[in-house]
Parts: structure tokens; sequence; C-alpha cells
């Protein structure tokens, strides 16, 4: 044993900076922040948010109330009401947006602005193309890019968040107007099957022409998009619409 070590010394426990799953990480920021999110993405009132109480996880919202995390919004570039696009990903695989990563949903909303930039609708199929349902970590799932005989169409997720899972709040449940199935870890994930047919499209074309980072994207580009809180078009193109009293609808496209 070195001389420099003392035999009585105890072995440090050791403590996770960002604790695991969603039914284990408690709150963890405080409610000024909240109403600043609320405030820079313009949240409605009739969505019904609520600060946590302490020691909440993100299991234990209210009745018809669910759990968001801040970085879906800030990261993630998640808006509400929920698109058809999000909504068909999340049926596609048969999950609970609470057991996507924050790192994983990014993915997700900048293939839909990706699509929207280029004039194509995005669908889960098409998704599926680019990436693959792949990992369980820490009680919350993700995907990879496809490398395999697949041109990309973006580039450099990120690649780590601290204490985003304990940085969430409760919204009414209508906002994501679907039924989600929160999955347990035995369960099986369906797997999704390529079509190579889909390569020969033009779409499979204009979204490989160019290679797009994925980032935390500007509130005006997803104006642009028509994927912003801040502004609703008249024609959708498969766009969330306000509902009554605030509950989600999901417009199809025209």
């Amino acid at each position: 044993m070195s001389a420099s070590v003392k035999p009585t010394t105890k072995k440090r426990k050791y403590k996770p900076r960002n604790p695991p799953g969603p039914d284990q990480a408690e709150i963890n920021w405080n409610e000024e922040e909240l109403q600043n999110l609320i405030q820079d993405l313009g949240f409605q009132p009739d969505r019904g948010v609520q600060f946590p109480t302490p020691k909440s996880t993100a299991l234990d919202a209210p009745p018809g109330y669910l759990a968001l995390y801040a970085d879906f919004f800030r990261e993630g570039n998640l808006r509400l009401l929920m698109s058809k696009f999000n909504s068909e990903v999340l049926t596609g695989y048969g999950l609970h947006i609470l057991q996507i990563s924050a790192l994983g949903l990014p993915r997700v909303t900048n293939f839909e602005f990706i699509c929207r930039a280029n004039r194509v609708e995005p669908t889960f199929e098409k998704f599926n193309v680019f990436f693959y349902f792949v990992s369980y970590t820490g009680g919350f799932y993700s995907f990879n890019s496809r490398t395999s005989g697949v041109n990309p169409c973006s580039s450099h997720p990120p690649k780590s968040l601290h204490d985003w899972k304990q940085f969430f709040s409760y919204i009414r449940r209508g906002v994501i107007p679907i039924d989600m199935h929160y999955r347990a870890e035995s369960e099986w994930v369906p797997r999704v099957n390529l079509s190579v047919d889909l390569f020969e499209h033009e779409w499979y074309k204009v979204l490989t022409q160019k290679v797009t980072p994925i980032i935390q994207l500007e509130e005006r580009a997803l104006v642009a998009a028509g994927m912003s809180m801040l502004w609703t078009p008249q024609n959708s193109r498969g766009f969330p619409i306000d509902g009554y009293q605030g509950k989600g609808i999901v417009q199809d496209t025209v």
C-alpha cells in the first residue's frame, strides 16, 4: 500500500451529476427560469404550465397533465402543439415522449426543419431512411444516423447536456394529442425495416444535396418553417393548430 494513502481513509461515494430515468431525477431548477422560458417561446395561458413541487419527478404530473423537459424546447427545438410528424415518430416506435432523450429529440425536430425548408413533407418513413432507433440508456431512448448505403442529410448531433433531466415542468396533456405508451425496459421495441425503394424518390435527392448540422435553431428560422408557437400558418401542411380549450389538434396535410 502506498505510504501516501491512509488505511482509514474512506473511499468517496460516487454521486452522479445527472440522475437517470424520468422516475428518479427530481426537480432542480427555479420557477423564474420556467417563466423566462414561457415568455421566450410564447406559451399560451391555456396550456396550463405548472411548476412542480419540491422532490417531484417527471412521472409525478397531476391528472390531465404530463411533464416536458426544458431542453426539449431549448436544445431540441420542440414547439407546441406537437406536429403531425413528431406524433408519427412517437407512434411509429411506440414510445412516450418522456422516454426520448434530450440528445435524441433534436434529430427528429431538425429532420422536420430540413424537410420544411426544402418543401418536402416530413414523414416517419422518410425519417427512418436516415435514422434508426438504437439505444436505451438510463431510462431514455435515442436514435443514430444510418451509415451504410445512405447519404446523410444532417450532421454534428449534440453529444452531451448537463442536468437536463431535472429541468422540467407540467403542461396540459392535450398539447400532444395522441395515445402514448410508457414502455418498460423489458419490452421489445418494434423494428422498422428500411425500404430501399425510397432512395429513388426525388425528395431523397433533395434532402441529401446538402448536409445540415443539427443545432439549436433560432426562433425566426422555426417561424419561417411554420414550426414556431409564435406564428400559425393559414394554409397548414401538417402543422399543429390550436383547438378547443387549448387541446391539441394536428391538422392533416393538404
